[in-house]
């Protein structure tokens, strides 16, 4: 099989990484790319005469306006994989409610005009059949998954300190909760040996920064954005890890990278109970789930700091879990069987 992957991207999302790593294991599957760099200089007869060698074109996340243009051009069927409604990001998420027609027409037109959509959990699929009347047998499931062999157990775990590190990485947006994991800091600041350590920046580090200052935190340790590839070894380093504790349906309807990245390390998350973290994940077998106030979330962390044992035990289920069904090469092969069913039925 020969998929072409095009649209104004680098391919380094998490997402689109973890699909091409698996797909680079598969002997049977041959992977070309076509960036679109700009509309002005697109190549259209290069691009066209590439499409005719390949079996699908694969556009990758956030790019819903790239999706009428390459179908304009292409004979192949095209996959979109949009990752995020924008209608649901920027206008309900972010409360940018004056955008919210138009990227309404944003996420239905693409959704629309695709061949086949892929969404990363099944209640992110109903959301985008019931919000924009798309065909449900058009839309196929295909978790995010983990590229394992960037994200894994580190011989070394922990910080060797005595305190008891709870970690969180993420790009701050709504729909993690930054705010809300502060509060949870200013409920926890009197407790001995606790100490959080936030990785990354966005949307709500400002907001998040002057939380800090009006609490006069000093249980924080912000440290700010770091490499892709760095991560790994800063992550083995926490004791339990934050998953997202947004109150939007956003939050409801997705299972975030980082959670698979935790996972695949065989840390102890805790994360807000949603139905989307529920279809992989089992509450107090390979994660633990909560109510979504500062005060439950505190209440799982005082909890877990003095069971080490069921840290290491749900940390273990996580990662056999993730490790064996959602690695880079299982996310690959079903992109591949849905790309097949695709085939047979048309």
């Amino acid at each position: 099989m020969k998929i072409l992957f095009t649209g104004k991207s680098d391919f380094k999302y998490n997402r689109v990484r973890v699909l091409l790593a698996g797909l680079e294991e598969m002997s049977d599957v041959e992977v070309f790319y076509f960036p679109i760099k700009s509309r002005r200089t697109f190549d259209k007869q290069a691009f066209i005469a590439l499409q005719n060698e390949v079996d699908f074109i694969y556009i990758p996340p956030f790019r819903h306006i790239d999706v009428r243009f390459i179908k304009r051009l292409s004979t192949k069927p095209v996959v979109f994989d949009p990752l995020i409604s924008k209608y649901l990001t920027k206008a309900v998420d972010y409360k940018h409610f004056w955008k919210a027609l138009t990227k309404y027409w944003l996420d239905k037109i693409p959704f629309s005009k695709c061949d086949i959509l892929l969404a990363d959990t099944l209640t992110h699929k109903r959301y985008f059949v019931k919000k924009f009347n798309i065909d449900a047998q058009k839309i196929a499931v295909l978790p995010i998954g983990v590229d394992t062999s960037v994200f894994h157990k580190n011989a070394l775990q922990g910080n060797g300190d005595n305190l008891f590190h709870v970690g969180f990485y993420g790009s701050f947006v709504p729909l993690q909760g930054m705010p809300k994991i502060i509060e949870v800091a200013k409920i926890l600041k009197n407790q001995s040996g606790i100490v959080f350590d936030i990785i990354g920046s966005g949307w709500d580090y400002k907001k998040s920064i002057k939380l800090i200052k009006k609490y006069n935190l000093q249980n924080i340790n912000m440290m700010g954005w770091v490499n892709y590839l760095e991560l790994n070894n800063l992550l083995n380093k926490f004791d339990v890890c934050l998953g997202i504790f947004g109150d939007s349906e956003k939050a409801d309807s997705v299972i975030p990278n980082k959670v698979f990245h935790y996972a695949s390390m065989g840390k102890c998350v805790i994360s807000k109970n949603t139905p989307g973290v529920k279809e992989i994940f089992t509450h107090n077998e390979n994660i633990v789930l909560c109510d979504n106030s500062p005060e439950k979330i505190a209440e799982q962390i005082l909890r877990l700091k003095e069971n080490k044992s069921e840290i290491v035990g749900i940390g273990e289920q996580a990662f056999q879990l993730i490790t064996k069904q959602y690695n880079q090469r299982e996310i690959a092969k079903r992109f591949v069987g849905i790309l097949k069913k695709y085939k047979s039925d048309n």
